[in-house]
């Protein structure tokens, strides 16, 4: 609590610099409320389910002179039959362990649960050329939309029903610029105990158009756990081409690859066949080394848990974003495991009826045997209200 305590004050500190002759402090103020409503069955025991969530979250970024402060403060009550689940029994609501304790629960209920947290929270000093950041925040390495072979200091699940949604890490965070085009990165993520910390680099420029990037360091688990990787992104006919790669040690296991390759494309709108107009695609193919090709071997505690986002080896992904109507746009997802032959596909249709205003529905259905990875899982529909602020 300490800990916690410490940080807390010392993210008030730029607020508190207008009482100082330093220059002048501006605040910028967000957030949005949101109504998000699932229902499902669990795949544990077969139970029907549903969950309610509700959050409002305040976004506060503060600057003085070259010191700057960011928080996003989450109230969020969960209400349902989900807590009766097995999922919930073993799992809870809570993602991969953090350093830093940033959240707290306020009320609970055998079918409820209401907390408050920082999603983010870091503060730092950022110039033209040099950012300095220590807190909950999010260190976005990699090219990769769906996966992210690069990402391990804070990994999300492309099969997410909050896909916006990405888990920060605890972290101090450097980043310095070489030129125009080039800059080197430094990311420590602390635990209490040295072998559960990561302390990773990365380096990055730019080649007749394309961006590259290679990464590597220390990974949590042991003293002589480590990664090497690197990322690359640039323009091919008329779209975006995108892939990564890292090579792990984990000490404890056997050594693997992860790689992804990836296109995307914006059709114009005045395409050959009309009902492409205005709509982007995206592909991608990941291998995961890490996985395995026989189902009875999946561990699927580490996704209910959130330690990792795949359980077999060979993935293809497919998305589609198109405007409808200027107030209504379908997304779909398809996921494939091309191993166990299960997928998912999850469509959604969003509508903005009057301003700052979203109101979205979505189904996510799983195919597959019951031993596959998305066999495993049940059915999912949601319907969401949101409104920014």
């Amino acid at each position: 609590m300490m800990r916690s305590a410490v940080f807390c004050l010392l993210l008030a500190l730029p607020v508190e610099a207008r009482e100082f002759k330093t220059g002048p402090v501006s605040v910028d103020a967000s957030g949005y409320l949101k109504e998000l409503w699932q229902y499902s069955h669990s795949g544990l025991d077969g139970r029907p389910f549903f969950l309610n969530l509700d959050r409002a979250r305040l976004t506060l970024e503060a600057k003085a002179a070259f010191f700057k402060a960011h928080a996003d403060y989450d109230h969020e009550v969960y209400a349902g039959s989900y807590f009766r689940t097995s999922e919930y029994q073993a799992f809870g609501l809570a993602g991969p362990r953090t350093w830093l304790e940033m959240e707290q629960s306020i009320s609970t209920s055998a079918t409820s649960s209401w907390r408050h947290r920082l999603y983010r929270g870091w503060l730092g000093f950022e110039n033209e050329s040099t950012a300095l950041r220590f807190g909950r925040q999010r260190v976005a390495w990699g090219t990769g939309k769906l996966w992210n072979p690069t990402d391990v200091l804070n990994p999300y699940r492309p099969a997410a029903v909050e896909r916006e949604e990405r888990a920060g890490v605890d972290a101090l965070y450097l980043r310095q610029g070489l030129g125009e085009l080039s800059q080197a990165e430094l990311a420590y993520a602390p635990q209490d105990r040295w072998p559960d910390s990561a302390l990773l680099a990365r380096g990055r420029s730019n080649y007749r158009d394309y961006d590259f990037s290679a990464m590597g360091g220390k990974l949590a688990g042991s003293t002589a756990s480590w990664i090497v990787g690197g990322d690359f992104a640039g323009n091919l006919w008329e779209g975006s081409l995108h892939g990564e790669w890292s090579y792990t040690d984990p000490e404890t296991g056997r050594p693997y690859w992860r790689g992804l390759i990836g296109y995307e494309y914006t059709f114009s709108s005045e395409p050959r066949w009309k009902w492409l107009k205005d709509s982007q695609w995206l592909f991608e193919y990941y291998h995961n080394g890490r996985g395995t090709t026989n189902p009875d071997r999946y561990d699927r505690s580490v996704l209910l848990s959130g330690k990792d986002t795949a359980l077999g080896k060979d993935y293809a992904g497919l998305t589609l974003s198109k405007d409808l109507h200027p107030l209504l746009k379908l997304e779909a997802v398809f996921l494939g495991n091309i191993d166990d032959g299960s997928a998912l596909l999850s469509p959604s249709l969003q509508y903005n009826p009057v301003a700052d205003l979203y109101l979205t529905g979505g189904w996510q259905r799983f195919g597959g045997g019951r031993r596959t990875e998305f066999g495993f899982q049940p059915n999912l529909s949601y319907l969401q209200l949101q409104y920014f602020f």
